[in-house]
C-alpha cells in the first residue's frame, strides 16, 4: 500500500466497506485530517439515513483499519484522523525519497503548448502568465510520472511579419542592421499605421502572402528577424526558469498546411464562402452561435487557425500524445474550441486524444484595470522582472514574488498585481516561503549534524508537530487537485499552509536550546521535513530557493 492517505482511504472504502459503488470523495477538512461524504450517495440509493450509514462505515473502519486512521462521524460525514505511526512513516518516506506521497497513475504522454511569444514583438506583461502557468502545470504532470513535451509556439508567420518587413523595406533599412530595440519601435508604429493607412495595410498583407510562399527577399529577411527575436525570447524564458523542448511556430507547420487541407477535403468539410475556404463547426446542441473556421483566405493566404490545425496534426504524427494542453489568454477560448472541432471532424487526432485549453485571466493594476505604465503603455516583461528584482535585492527572491503572486490565484480569474504585497515577507508571498527555508537553514547551521528520523514522533507529538506533517500530506493531496483543475492555486496555498505551520511550530518549540537530545533530534527532523517538502513544492512551481536572505 502506498503512503498516499487520500487514495488509501478511497480505495478501502470503495472496495471493502460499501455494498454498492458510488465514488467515495475524500477531501481535506479543517474539522479533520480528511473527510468523506460517501454516506450521502449511499443513503440516496439505499433510502436510508446518511448518519446511520456513516456510523456503520466508521465502525467497520475502526475494526479493520485503525492502524491507518481513526474514523468518527458528524452527521453523515466520516472524519479521519491519521495515526501517529502513519505520520511517522510518511515523514520518513518524504525525507528518504525526496518525494511527496502522490497517488500512482498510468504514465501518459502530454504535449504542452505555452509561452505565446511573437516574433518581432517585445515580450510584455501580457506574456507573463502563459510561461509561469504552463511550466508549473507541466511539472505537476511530471510529478505523477507522465512524459511531457513542451513547445513554445511562436507567432512567426502572420501579418506582424508582413508589417515589419514592409516598414523596413520602405525605410531602406538593411535587415542585418536591425536591433531588438529597433523592432520594439518598428512593429508598434506599423501596427497603428495599418488601421489608418489602407494602402500600407494592403502592401503588408501582400508581403505576408509572399513570405508564406517563401518568396525572396521576404523569406531571407524573415529568417534574420526570426533569429534575432528567438535569441531574446529564449533568454527571457530562461530568466523565468521556464524550459522548452521545442521552439517552433506557425512557420514550422507551414509545409503540412496543404496536407491538412487535403485531409479536410476528403472528409467533405471544406466549403467556399466569398472566395475563402471555411469549415462549418457548428453543432445542433450549441447554446451559442458557433462561427465557421476560415482555413484559407481569398488570396490563398493562410490564417492563424490554419497553422494551429496543422500543428495539431503534425504533433500528433510526430509525438503521438495522449493529451494536448494549450495555455493561453482566456479570450482565445472560442478559437481553440473551433480548431479542436476541426481536428476532431477531420480525424486529424485519434478519438482517444484529449484536447485541452487552459484559459487564464488578465493581470490588473491596483485600479482593477489591465496593468499599464503610468503613461498608459504596456509594460515590458523585462522591466517588470527588473523592478521586482531590484525591490527585493536578489533576482531569485523577486522571481518568487512574481510567480507566487500569480499562481496563488485561480488560473481562469483576473488578478491584481500589487508590487508591495507580492514582495512582502508576510502573508501568502514567495519571499515569505523562501524566508521560511532560510530560517531552517540558520537552525541547521547552529545545530550541526543530526540523525534525521521520526522514531520518537509518537512520544513527543504535539499539535504543532502534528500539523506540520499533516500539511505535508495535504500538499501531496493538492497535487491531485491541481491535476484535476489545471490550476496551481491549491499547491501554492498548501505550500503557504506548510510554511505557516512550521512558523507556529518554531514559535512553540525552542529547537536549538532543547536539552533533551532525542526530542531535539525529532524537532530538527521536523524542520528537515518542512524544508524538503517546501523545496519539492517550489520546484514544481519553477521557483528556486536561496540559502540566505
Amino acid at each position: 500500500m502506498s503512503y498516499n492517505i487520500a487514495m488509501n482511504l478511497k480505495q478501502i472504502i470503495e472496495t471493502n466497506l460499501q455494498t454498492i459503488e458510488p465514488t467515495a470523495t475524500i477531501s481535506v477538512s479543517e474539522k479533520a485530517d480528511f473527510q468523506c461524504n460517501t454516506a450521502f450517495a449511499l443513503a440516496k440509493q439505499e433510502h436510508k439515513n446518511p448518519a446511520e450509514i456513516a456510523n456503520h462505515i466508521a465502525t467497520s473502519w475502526n475494526q479493520q483499519y485503525a492502524d491507518i486512521a481513526d474514523a468518527s462521524t458528524i452527521g453523515g460525514f466520516i472524519n479521519f484522523k491519521v495515526t501517529d505511526q502513519q505520520l511517522s512513516e510518511i515523514a520518513q518516506f518524504v525525507i528518504n525519497k525526496k518525494l511527496l506521497p502522490l497517488a500512482q497513475q498510468k504514465p501518459r504522454t502530454v504535449f504542452f503548448d505555452y509561452g505565446g511569444a511573437n516574433i518581432a514583438k517585445e515580450l510584455h506583461i501580457g506574456h507573463l502568465r502563459s510561461p509561469i502557468i504552463g511550466e508549473a502545470l507541466k511539472r505537476v504532470f511530471q510529478a505523477f510520472g507522465h512524459h511531457t513535451i513542451a513547445g513554445v509556439y511562436l507567432g512567426d508567420w502572420g501579418l506582424q511579419m508582413g508589417l515589419v518587413i514592409a516598414s523596413i523595406m520602405e525605410q531602406g533599412i538593411d535587415v542585418n542592421d536591425v536591433t531588438l530595440s529597433m523592432l520594439g519601435e518598428i512593429y508598434p508604429a506599423a501596427s497603428k499605421r495599418k488601421d489608418v493607412d489602407k494602402e500600407f495595410y494592403e502592401r503588408a498583407a501582400t508581403v505576408t502572402t509572399k513570405l508564406q510562399n517563401l518568396e525572396e527577399p521576404y523569406y531571407g529577411m524573415w529568417k534574420v528577424l526570426r533569429a534575432l527575436s528567438v535569441n531574446q525570447i529564449q533568454k527571457n524564458y530562461q530568466k523565468l526558469n521556464c524550459t522548452f523542448d521545442i521552439y517552433d511556430g506557425e512557420s514550422t507547420y507551414q509545409p503540412n498546411v496543404k496536407k491538412v487541407l487535403e485531409l479536410l477535403q476528403k472528409q467533405n468539410l471544406l466549403e467556399k464562402s466569398q472566395g475563402a475556404l471555411i469549415v462549418n463547426v457548428a453543432k445542433p446542441e450549441d447554446q451559442k452561435p458557433m462561427p465557421p473556421v476560415i482555413v484559407q483566405k481569398q488570396n490563398g493566404g493562410d490564417l492563424y487557425a490554419t497553422s494551429d490545425i496543422a500543428a495539431i496534426y503534425t504533433r500528433t504524427q510526430q509525438y503521438h500524445p495522449d493529451q494536448f494542453v494549450y495555455i493561453t489568454d482566456a479570450r482565445q477560448k472560442l478559437h481553440f474550441e473551433q480548431i479542436f472541432r476541426v481536428a476532431r471532424m477531420g480525424n486529424l487526432v485519434p478519438e482517444t486524444t484529449t484536447l485541452t485549453h487552459v484559459g487564464y485571466g488578465t493581470i490588473n493594476g491596483t485600479d482593477g484595470k489591465p496593468f499599464k505604465t503610468r503613461a498608459g503603455g504596456t509594460i515590458k516583461l523585462e522591466d517588470i522582472m527588473d523592478t521586482v528584482a531590484n525591490a527585493t535585492t536578489e533576482f531569485a527572491v523577486g522571481l518568487s514574488a512574481i510567480k507566487f503572486a500569480d499562481l496563488i490565484n485561480q488560473v481562469h480569474k483576473d488578478y491584481v498585481f500589487d508590487l508591495q504585497k507580492c514582495i512582502s515577507f508576510e502573508g501568502k508571498t514567495g519571499p515569505y516561503i523562501l524566508y521560511t527555508i532560510v530560517r531552517i537553514n540558520a537552525i541547521f547551521n547552529k545545530a550541526g549534524k543530526f540523525n534525521c528520523n521520526f522514531t520518537n514522533l509518537p512520544k513527543y507529538m504535539s499539535d504543532s508537530v502534528r500539523k506540520v506533517i499533516i500539511n505535508v500530506i495535504k500538499l501531496a493531496e493538492a497535487y491531485n487537485v491541481a491535476l484535476n483543475t489545471l490550476s496551481l492555486n491549491s499547491i501554492a496555498d498548501a505550500i503557504y499552509n506548510l510554511a505557516n505551520s512550521f512558523t507556529a511550530f518554531y514559535t512553540e518549540h525552542n529547537i536549538i536550546h532543547e536539552t533533551d537530545q532525542s526530542k531535539k533530534e525529532l524537532y530538527l527532523s521536523i524542520a528537515q521535513l518542512t524544508k524538503t517538502a517546501l523545496e519539492i513544492g517550489l520546484h514544481t512551481l519553477a521557483i528556486d530557493t536561496v540559502e540566505k536572505m
